[in-house]
């Protein structure tokens, strides 16, 4: 039997809609805090009357101007988390906001970044179609490099100077958690020392959001309060709030970061992915496809399913999608689930869509920190179907060891997590 290279957690960063940086992000969830407000673009609202958008960031706080002027706003917020994450893990200067600068002990030709997202810089390419709608005759050089997939992870690799593998994972709202567990893989196979891996998204574009509306995926309607739109296992839930933002994992082999003395927060300890094969945007409605993936994830970790302690769900607030969930978690944990406390945090920030699994996934690494559980919010009235303890409206305090996060997408895309802590179970 082949000896698994330990792979462990040393640093993480995020831009979310509670604003720039991990620590008001965690703070929000557990004070049950929704970041999720009326959209502020008019030209937005007749499709997406509500969403969690970053408000108030602007990157030139963070990023030098010719950069600023050179990628989309996805990319912007790559970098800003690129840079938390990079500093979290003592692998870039304490005192720089911008980043640019690693320690130069680290050999870059062995780091990878694993990055995804469900589009790209849309802003950019929505943009240079409006222009030529408008009756411009040409566009800039710069709309294709600024919109395509992979500019956020080259963007990061420029400048860090970081030459070993680059690759975008282009799967829907799997997308990070394929990155995340794709660069689990090049650290396991000795291909990397260090993987930067995470997700990043802002799809808030005319022709996003009404296609979006038009797939029946996004909430048209809620309460008066916009805040509590997003109703993850609600029996009353009423479809996705979107959300955008971005969030990088620093990933390790354990030999490497004990070499360096670096933190460990964590470990990867199991990947599993899977397709439904059933429909181009509704997920099998009895969760199959679902529950593969965990299957897998638990399998490639050596685990049963009586050793997962907490499950962060993908639960989106669509009637389907939490529905399916539901089945295929019934599939897999039986009758231990239970006894298994399953949360949800799309109710708080939204569908971050791009971005969710790795967002889910700093989420899972501050339960297994801090101690303390994030909860479902607005789940007042749970779905028969839900798991039994959705953690509903208040954070709980409980330590758990191991920890599962599930991330399903369009096209029947999913991807499951596995999480420990440090110091093993």
């Amino acid at each position: 039997m082949t000896t698994r290279t330990p792979v462990v957690v040393t640093g993480y960063g995020a831009v979310t809609p509670f604003g720039v940086g991990v620590h008001p992000f965690w703070q929000s969830l557990l004070a049950g805090e929704s970041a999720i407000r009326p959209m502020e673009d008019e030209a937005l609202r007749p499709w997406l009357p509500v969403a969690a958008q970053v408000l108030d960031f602007n990157p030139a706080d963070h990023l030098p101007r010719k950069l600023v002027q050179d990628t989309d706003r996805f990319t912007q917020l790559a970098l800003v988390a690129v840079a938390e994450a990079l500093r979290h893990a003592g692998l870039g200067p304490a005192g720089e906001e911008a980043g640019g600068h690693l320690v130069p002990t680290l050999d870059r030709d062995r780091v990878g970044i694993s990055v995804g997202t469900a589009f790209g810089g849309v802003q950019s390419l929505e943009a240079g179609a409006q222009r030529l709608a408008g009756g411009a005759s040409r566009l800039g050089p710069r709309v294709v490099p600024k919109s395509i997939p992979n500019a956020a992870a080259a963007s990061i690799a420029m400048r860090y100077g970081i030459r070993g593998p680059v690759m975008t994972y282009v799967t829907a709202c799997a997308s990070s958690a394929n990155a995340i567990g794709e660069a689990w893989h090049w650290l396991e196979l000795g291909e990397c020392d260090v993987v930067i891996a995470g997700g990043t998204e802002c799809l808030f574009t005319p022709t996003l959001v009404a296609g979006l509306r038009a797939a029946g995926a996004v909430a048209i309607t809620g309460p008066e309060d916009a805040s509590a739109w997003s109703r993850p296992f609600d029996v009353h839930r009423a479809g996705m709030v979107m959300g955008e933002g971005a969030a990088f994992i620093v990933l390790e082999t354990l030999d490497h970061a004990v070499r360096r003395n670096a933190p460990i927060h964590a470990q990867l300890i199991g990947y599993g992915a899977s397709n439904d094969a059933y429909h181009e945007t509704a997920p099998h409605p009895e969760g199959s496809g679902a529950a593969l993936a965990m299957q897998r994830a638990l399998r490639s970790a050596g685990l049963k399913a009586r050793d997962i302690d907490y499950i962060n769900a993908h639960a989106t607030a669509t009637q389907a999608g939490d529905a399916a969930e539901a089945h295929a978690l019934r599939q897999v944990f039986g009758e231990h689930l239970d006894d298994i406390p399953v949360s949800s945090i799309k109710g708080a920030v939204g569908h971050l869509l791009g971005t969710a699994g790795a967002i889910e996934s700093i989420a899972c690494i501050e339960a297994i920190r801090t101690g303390w559980l994030p909860p479902t919010l607005h789940c007042d009235n749970p779905d028969p179907v839900a798991p039994p303890d959705v953690i509903p409206n208040r954070a709980r305090e409980r330590r758990v060891r191991r920890v599962l996060s599930n991330s399903f997408g369009f096209g029947g895309q999913n991807g499951v997590l596995v999480w420990q802590s440090p110091g093993g179970p």
